[in-house]
């Protein structure tokens, strides 16, 4: 009772204070009045604040015009008991506490994935759990056993029914994290070595979507980044990989590739990835859209005050099919509130270089306004293709 009573007074304050502050970006294209849109943004960890809501004042109306997004929340909605207490084998971090929950009913964000190393422990998943459902947040990827874990998230908007799977390929540990046939937890996809998955994971996330496809027009399908084994994870895995320090955050482990390939060739539409706290590349394979990690959004977790990097991805749904997909980079500002890049400044064209670098090379991302497109099936383009050079205007 206590924190309805709290959500609904700032949740009430803070509609007064932020009202028009930030305009909504000015997205390229034009679509129909029946396109749906989709936002989908990077990795949320709201805390330390008097006011949750202000981490998106710059970016809240441009989430508020979208119809529809979804965030990975990073951090359980309970309340921190300390720095050394929360989550052991990751000392110094913190739960972000119930209060979280205003900023996703503030500024539309919803649903939202739970599966991800943060998920900890199983009776702080399960309180997660409540306050998002009396909150009204749909939510994937985690329940109070595997096949709720396993339960995907549908929402419908504009008559387009959007359907999203999450898992985690990172956690801590198992008898705390791990769904199980009787215990509460997260949805994995587990890879020891950074290249293979485990072939009864990878069967499951094949008929979770295979039984998820005849539901909905749309399915999107993400999963938290390995990020290299750790040895709480994995005893006894070393790898090269497994050294976070020497090698470019930047570049996907192998897994992620064969992950995302055979997500989408179980019937997804869309697929992503988030954890790594940064940017990867992007990829269209079979006509479908990967980004393989999209960084940070509102992220206040002590520690990460510098890891700033992150992309808003936009999709736009038309005739119940994704028919453009486009990115634009964001960064957080001195008070951490995060708000996005124009691809034409300074910071926001090195993240997109960033982007083009590890992307394949045969992938083609041109700049269209405000935003970067990689995928655009619309009548527009397809006009304008024919009658552009071969390779259309790429991003250098």
């Amino acid at each position: 009772m206590r924190l309805r009573i709290a959500v609904a007074i700032l949740a009430a304050s803070s509609a007064v204070v932020f009202a028009g502050a930030a305009e909504v970006w000015k997205w390229s294209g034009s679509f129909g009045p029946r396109a749906m849109t989709m936002l989908i943004i990077g990795d949320i960890d709201i805390q330390r604040r008097a006011d949750p809501t202000t981490a998106f004042a710059h970016i809240g109306d441009t989430l508020k015009n979208a119809d529809l997004v979804y965030a990975n929340l990073e951090g359980m909605l309970v309340k921190p008991q300390g720095p050394e207490i929360d989550i052991p084998d990751k000392r110094g971090w913190r739960h972000p506490g119930p209060e979280g929950v205003l900023a996703l009913k503030a500024w539309n964000v919803n649903p939202v994935g739970v599966a991800n190393n943060f998920a900890y422990d199983r009776a702080n998943m399960l309180e997660t759990l409540r306050v998002l459902d009396a909150n009204g947040i749909v939510h994937t990827g985690g329940g109070k056993n595997i096949a709720e874990a396993h339960r995907p998230a549908i929402v419908e908007r504009k008559g387009v029914k959007v359907g999203f799977l999450q898992y985690t390929a990172r956690w801590y540990q198992d008898n705390e994290q791990l769904a199980t046939e009787t215990e509460p937890g997260v949805a994995k996809i587990s890879s020891r070595d950074g290249d293979t998955i485990d072939a009864a994971d990878a069967e499951r996330v094949r008929e979770d979507i295979r039984r998820l496809r005849p539901l909905v027009d749309i399915v999107v399908v993400s999963h938290h980044n390995r990020d290299g084994a750790t040895a709480t994870q994995f005893p006894g895995a070393v790898r090269p990989t497994a050294d976070r320090a020497s090698r470019d955050q930047h570049i996907s482990e192998p897994y992620q590739k064969r992950f995302a390939h055979l997500a989408l060739d179980a019937g997804a539409d869309f697929v992503y990835g988030h954890g790594t706290h940064t940017i990867q590349g992007v990829e269209i394979y079979n006509r479908k859209p990967i980004l393989y990690a999209i960084g940070h959004s509102a992220f206040d977790q002590p520690g990460y005050e510098k890891s700033k990097d992150g992309l808003v991805v936009r999709a736009i749904v038309e005739g119940r099919k994704i028919v453009r997909v486009s990115f634009v980079p964001v960064s957080r500002d001195d008070r951490n509130d995060v708000y996005m890049l124009e691809p034409s400044s300074e910071e926001g064209g090195r993240l997109l270089q960033i982007v083009r670098r590890v992307s394949p090379a045969d992938v083609s991302l041109r700049v269209d306004g405000h935003e970067m497109v990689m995928l655009d099936r619309t009548a527009a383009a397809t006009s304008a293709h024919s009658n552009a050079p071969s390779k259309g205007a790429l991003f250098p």
